[in-house]
């Protein structure tokens, strides 16, 4: 009997090692490498521009994390390079908490295929796009399960009118033939996507602006969940006060624009990031 039980435990041990091991099985684990490496258009330069773009991610990280907007491992914000500095684009490595992300660990193409194929379709689709970030947060979540979607309720929802795209869901973002359809359903204008029954895309031309836009759509999602709950009903702004507000967002109020230089320098002060070095000689 025992030397049965070891036969078929080694038998056992072959099988597996054949599936794991084989040429096709080592080809199916590197696939979704292969296609991220694709996805770029060179060896990253390591230049001033990019730089500057790892730590406003790592800011961006940091700063998900103290807001309570991060999902553990999950989630991604990225940012465009440009094809002189290697092309492709800079994002979460997708490993690690939101707190332990620096600079130094932000990477050249994520380790997890749903980066690929969401930010990939995006800015395929949109050269216009410099950054986007990706949300799971509750709020968010509950809207994108309705079906009204967004509702401009206040103020901070005015810069989403006329400004949201839907995708439906297709199950977890990992077959590249979806990004042909989320590239349809953003369009050439939306700065913000909702994932119906998943989550959210916020965009923009910076990854302060792709941040603070996202802040605000948990805060308006927050808003439109708790007054859902009013049995005495809403009290709605006008579409015509919806556009004007809207115009104004575009303008002074562009998220990100006076917001964003205060919260990178809100984590110079804690100590997170180190404040920038002018390196001209005087």
């Amino acid at each position: 009997i025992a030397r049965g039980i070891l036969h078929y435990r080694k038998a056992q041990e072959q099988r597996l090692r054949a599936m794991l091991f084989s040429p096709t099985a080592r080809f199916r684990r590197l696939l979704p490498q292969l296609r991220a490496f694709s996805s770029s258009t060179g060896v990253l330069r390591e230049s001033k521009a990019v730089t500057m773009l790892r730590r406003d991610l790592a800011a961006a990280h940091q700063l998900t994390a103290r807001y309570g907007m991060d999902d553990l491992v999950w989630n991604h914000i990225s940012a465009r390079v440009s094809d002189e500095d290697g092309g492709g684009f800079l994002v979460t490595p997708g490993s690690m908490m939101y707190e332990e992300i620096f600079p130094e660990d932000i990477l050249h193409s994520s380790e997890n295929v749903t980066a690929n194929v969401i930010h990939g379709a995006i800015y395929d689709n949109r050269p216009d796009i410099n950054a986007i970030m990706h949300i799971h947060t509750h709020a968010v979540c509950t809207v994108s399960a309705l079906p009204q979607g967004l509702e401009f309720l206040v103020q901070d929802a005015a810069q989403f009118y006329d400004n949201v795209a839907y995708h439906p869901w297709e199950g977890i973002s990992e077959d590249y033939a979806e990004q042909e359809r989320i590239g349809k359903s953003i369009g050439p204008s939306a700065m913000c996507l909702i994932m119906q029954n998943h989550g959210a895309c916020t965009l923009g031309k910076t990854v302060g602006e792709a941040w603070v836009r996202a802040y605000y759509l948990e805060k308006v999602c927050q808003v439109q969940v708790a007054a859902l709950a009013n049995p005495s009903g809403i009290i709605r702004p006008s579409p015509e006060v919806l556009k004007h507000a809207a115009k104004q967002y575009e303008g002074d109020y562009l998220p990100g624009k006076c917001e964003w230089p205060a919260l990178v320098r809100h984590l110079e002060r804690q100590g997170i990031l180190e404040p920038l070095v002018d390196d001209e000689e005087d």
